[in-house]
């Protein structure tokens, strides 16, 4: 509800940025590299399960983004490969405040900043993939 402030300015509500998702939606109570995977328990009781090749894959740093896109035509620079994902492990996890985690992998990639409520929306458990 919005509220008159004090120096007669109207302020609107807040709105919720979980987009009617219980606030804990977004909020990792725990999370493990449990095998191949990347496991959040959920504070609202919630488990997910990532597997460390698509989250590599789909790094969301600038560098793997560009690179994703392909190739630019007129540069003359070659681009090297890497290893695979699937040759690749965790080192470590970083947690970045309260919204999102740095997963370290073993080549020594970091840029890669995952949002709590992008992996939230992107849970791959069959309750998770039907809702839109």
């Amino acid at each position: 509800m919005p509220q008159d402030r004090p120096d007669g300015v109207r302020e609107a509500a807040r709105a919720d940025m979980t987009s009617g998702q219980d606030s804990r939606a977004c909020k990792p109570r725990n999370i493990a590299v449990a095998g191949r995977e990347l496991a959040i328990a959920w504070a609202d009781g919630h488990e997910s399960y990532y597997p460390l090749d698509r989250l590599r894959r789909d790094c969301p740093c600038a560098g793997c983004r560009a690179r994703a896109a392909g190739p630019r035509e007129d540069s003359p620079l070659r681009v090297v490969r890497g290893p695979q994902p699937e040759e690749l492990a965790v080192d470590r996890l970083v947690p970045v405040g309260a919204y999102a985690v740095q997963i370290v992998w073993s080549d020594g990639h970091d840029a890669g900043i995952y949002a709590f409520e992008a992996l939230r929306r992107s849970c791959p458990c069959s309750a998770c993939e039907g809702r839109s």
